[in-house]
């Protein structure tokens, strides 16, 4: 049975960014702000200018269907040239619950 969230009155909900570990200029992270073209030249120039054997993608969330899209498109760009491996892991997110009167006092 599906968990359901409790309803939290006089108070706010302020999501944290999530942690990101420390990245190499092979990581490339795709948002829902990120344009599909623009992921795309980037892993091309990674992969073909620069030389790089390894491009990551990371997606969160909504954005996963979006980013293996993008490596899909990736992969036709380059003529088939490269392999895609997906994997998955967990990350901890962290909600901050405020409350209305410290919301009001800043």
């Amino acid at each position: 049975m599906k968990e359901k969230r409790s309803i939290i009155k006089d108070a706010s909900i302020h999501k944290r960014a999530p942690q990101r570990p420390a990245t190499i200029p092979s990581d490339v992270y795709v948002s829902h702000k990120t344009k599909t073209n623009v992921i795309i030249e980037r892993v091309r120039q990674l992969m073909v200018n620069q030389k790089y054997k390894k491009v990551t993608l990371h997606g969160m969330g909504a954005q996963l269907l979006k980013t293996i899209q993008i490596a899909q498109a990736i992969q036709r760009t380059l003529h088939h040239q490269i392999d895609i491996k997906p994997t998955t892991e967990t990350v901890a997110l962290v909600d901050d619950i405020i409350p209305e009167d410290m919301v009001n006092y800043h």
